[in-house]
């Protein structure tokens, strides 16, 4: 494994989300109709791409062509002082034709060429987009809900109901586990993943479960291994489809792998020299290779990778 400086994808970006303004329907409205603003189009959850000669989003000053009666724009924010909205085209077998060229790419797909601030203002987008599809109907009473404050709150049509429901993210741990000697970390694999992929143990937050414990918690059912010294990392935005992993370290108490609950299919120690060998999930050669540069995991990694002290 090469040192690197490490990027984690969709974290940072500089859009103003401009709250205040989202429930300032005749300030909203100036947004929409002016000539700077910039509409994101989303079908299928993939973003119409210009991959010539970079990848690059790409976005509409007028929204005429992109609207239906049953379209409500997401008001995004501020960005260098303009105004960004998300827009979801209709699902059907084949994207609507925009008359622009350009592909529907999974942001996946892109990410590692896009800048920061893309990177970052298509996470919020696809995030926002996600949640939408999610709930149309209120999950109190099965009626119909509706979009309000520029595409941040939905209510219940039933006015005898009236729940209302806020964007929310799913919160995941993701933890760099070592040894009790420091000199070896805990790598697994899921059988779904792409073929020779190996990282870290993680998983989501329950209710009523404190994100420490959390960790803990995933470690043990996963591969039997107990946890002290729980530390916060850092975090990476992850709209797939609606989570944030929130980054930590850990140090094992005993070393004995127990794989419980199926969710890995192979677990182990590795030394750092072990991990030098590691290729990269881009090579096309055979054997075990670490999560993607761009992903928190890698960062959390490469992190312990050089702290040789």
């Amino acid at each position: 494994m090469e040192d690197s400086l490490i990027k984690i994808s969709y974290a940072g970006g500089s859009i103003d989300r401009a709250a205040v303004f989202r429930t300032d329907k005749n300030k909203v409205e100036k947004f929409l109709t002016c000539d700077d603003a910039r509409f994101i189009p989303f079908w299928q959850r993939r973003n119409l791409f210009n991959q010539e000669p970079t990848a690059q989003v790409v976005h509409y000053r007028h929204i005429s062509s992109l609207l239906d009666d049953g379209t409500n724009p997401i008001f995004l924010g501020l960005y260098n002082q303009t105004p960004w909205f998300a827009i979801k085209l209709p699902d059907g077998d084949a994207p609507p034709t925009l008359g622009v060229d350009g592909e529907f790419l999974s942001l996946q797909q892109v990410v590692t060429l896009l800048s920061e601030d893309e990177a970052a203002l298509l996470c919020y987008a696809r995030g926002m987009i996600i949640w939408h599809e999610n709930h149309g109907y209120c999950s109190r009473c099965g009626k119909q809900s509706i979009s309000g404050e520029s595409g941040h709150i939905r209510t219940c049509t039933d006015e005898t109901c009236g729940h209302k429901v806020f964007p929310r993210t799913d919160p995941a741990v993701i933890t760099i586990i070592t040894d009790p000697l420091g000199d070896h970390c805990l790598l697994g694999r899921q059988k779904h993943w792409p073929d020779g992929m190996h990282s870290l143990i993680a998983g989501f937050v329950e209710p009523g479960e404190s994100l420490e414990d959390a960790v803990a918690r995933e470690a043990l059912e996963e591969t039997g291994i107990r946890v002290v010294d729980v530390r916060y990392q850092g975090s990476q935005p992850w709209p797939f489809p609606s989570s944030i992993m929130l980054g930590f370290s850990a140090r094992a108490v005993n070393t004995d792998i127990h794989l419980h609950d199926n969710e890995l299919e192979f677990c182990d120690w590795f030394t750092r020299e072990e991990l030098s060998k590691f290729g990269e999930m881009s090579d096309n050669k055979p054997g075990r290779k670490l999560p993607n540069r761009n992903s928190i995991a890698r960062h959390l990694i490469q992190s312990w990778f050089d702290d040789k002290t």
